[in-house]
């Protein structure tokens, strides 16, 4: 490759195994930038050519060099709150009596009456088998409201003084779509809520701005380390006013991994009233497709195939493709459906996204292939959740569950994501699981859906891009494109695959700035 014109470069990357993503030139040995850009790639004797006055040299070691990873599907904000909750994750905690300990260090450090926020919990890794209940919560923190987020972000339990805070009593009325659980014997609220995350979040008070940033900031500095550079935030209740927020603190001059937010459907036509359309914005933010959340626990769709026929045509009529949140496999069949009775108004738009496709049984994965969509799915659901499901999904739909590689082979566009903070962002689990479809105790799971490596790092770079077409700028290293790199010490295509989820990058670079290093 030539460089762009006479552009002298200001960073120059040699010695290191370039793993472009750009199928012309698949490979190089070295890279120059310029400014936030690529200008060149080519080899190690090519590159000192170059006029490297005043340049900063990297000598990558013989190191692997990849665009930084795209998280196609995470919750930034939701993420960045849990570096100031009380972990409870299994691995940190045990049991029930665990979860009261870990709170009760946490209020101590409180001032009474303030809330208290813990998240991660799953009873199928606690010794009781069950949730937590208020009355569990009460004997840990009696003086202090505590949410307690269960690890899918689709349930919470509250206590006692926390209910009360948020307005729930004995004869609340359930909200449509959502669950008050109850106590078997007495029939009172026991805390446990489903699918009440929007208003518990209108009526718990709102993080300030001030207490938000070094949360954000925290958040970003641990992305880095795994060499992430740009997510997609997928919170279906995103409004303007999320937008604005996002705004501020991307705009005062620390690092942020680049963010594509999605907009509620709720709250596109205030975007659009201000002006805002799909892709308004930066490369540092900019707008995404619209989410609609499609729920199924119930047995039936939490939206009917009319009404998700007119959200998703609202969308595309006012210039936003759309992400639906699909988990159950009658509501991802009611998805593909709609989306294959759908069109886009403008050629100029992504197509439309499923967001999870976790259970495909091959009927449902001929409708999802015949709509169109791209899949944006999870494999390390795989690692962190595979035990769980092995022991709770009936044997016949396992190997459905978080298909990729069959899907890519029918030509489906296919991107990888976390979910964070559901589980954790880190790419190396997730790639292993994509590669090996193996938990996180050894356990084969789906192994027919295997990917090959190299496939698996483009999901997790290059389509997570094309998805939200930004694949002139960004997912590759070639000239033109924005300087988001991860170098790691090890070969990702190489290394026998249960090398995979311990390997960490050695410096990560965000816009031709370090913003990262071991």
């Amino acid at each position: 490759m030539r460089p762009l014109g006479d552009a002298k470069p200001d960073l120059i990357l040699v010695n290191a195994r370039i793993l472009t993503q750009d199928a012309g030139t698949p490979t190089a040995q070295a890279l120059a930038v310029r400014g936030d850009r690529i200008i060149w790639a080519g080899n190690d004797a090519e590159s000192r050519s170059f006029d490297m006055a005043g340049a900063r040299v990297i000598n990558c070691g013989g190191g692997t060099l990849i665009p930084g990873f795209h998280d196609a599907h995470m919750h930034l904000l939701s993420y960045a709150s849990t570096f100031g909750a009380v972990d409870c994750r299994p691995g940190q905690v045990s049991s029930i009596g665990d979860i009261g300990r870990q709170i009760a260090r946490k209020t101590a450090l409180t001032p009474r009456g303030r809330w208290v926020s813990g998240w991660g919990y799953d009873p199928f890794h606690l010794d009781e088998g069950r949730h937590p209940t208020r009355w569990d919560l009460d004997n840990a923190a009696p003086e202090h409201p505590v949410r307690l987020d269960h690890r899918s972000g689709h349930a919470c339990v509250l206590n006692s003084l926390a209910m009360e805070r948020v307005g729930i009593a004995e004869n609340t009325d359930e909200p449509a779509g959502a669950t008050i659980a109850r106590d078997l014997e007495t029939g009172l609220p026991n805390g446990l809520l489903l699918e009440m995350q929007d208003i518990l979040d209108q009526r718990m008070p709102k993080p300030s701005f001030e207490n938000l940033a070094p949360l954000v900031d925290r958040a970003a500095s641990r992305l880095f380390s795994l060499g992430v550079t740009s997510v997609q935030d997928a919170t279906h209740s995103n409004s303007l006013g999320r937008w604005e927020l996002l705004q501020g603190l991307s705009g005062r001059g620390r690092p942020l991994p680049r963010v594509a937010m999605m907009p509620g459907a709720a709250h596109v036509r205030e975007f659009v009233n201000a002006g805002l359309r799909f892709g308004s914005g930066n490369d540092a933010l900019r707008i995404g497709h619209a989410k609609i959340m499609v729920t199924g626990s119930s047995g039936a769709p939490s939206l009917t195939h009319s009404d998700l026929k007119s959200d998703v045509d609202a969308c595309t009529s006012l210039g936003f493709p759309v992400a639906v949140h699909a988990v159950e496999s009658h509501v991802v069949r009611t998805v593909a459906e709609v989306f294959a009775e759908s069109q886009l108004m403008s050629e100029q738009l992504p197509v439309h996204r499923i967001e999870h496709c976790s259970e495909a049984p091959p009927d449902v994965m001929e409708v999802v292939v015949r709509c169109g969509a791209a899949i944006v799915t999870q494999p390390g659901f795989i690692h962190y959740q595979g035990d769980r499901y092995i022991a709770e999904v009936r044997p016949s739909m396992q190997p459905c569950l978080y298909r990729a590689a069959s899907l890519a082979g029918r030509g489906v566009r296919v991107a990888f994501s976390s979910d964070a903070p559901v589980v954790d962002p880190d790419p190396m689990p997730a790639l292993h699981a994509a590669v090996t479809r193996r938990t996180v105790s050894g356990n084969a799971l789906g192994a027919g859906e295997i990917m090959d490596r190299r496939s698996a790092l483009s999901s997790y770079t290059i389509e997570p891009a094309r998805l939200t077409g930004i694949d002139d700028r960004i997912g590759k290293l070639a000239p033109g494109f924005l300087a988001d790199l991860a170098l790691f010490d090890q070969d990702l295509t190489s290394v026998v695959p249960d090398a995979l989820p311990v390997i960490r990058p050695v410096m990560t670079i965000l816009g031709g700035q370090v913003v990262w290093e071991s």
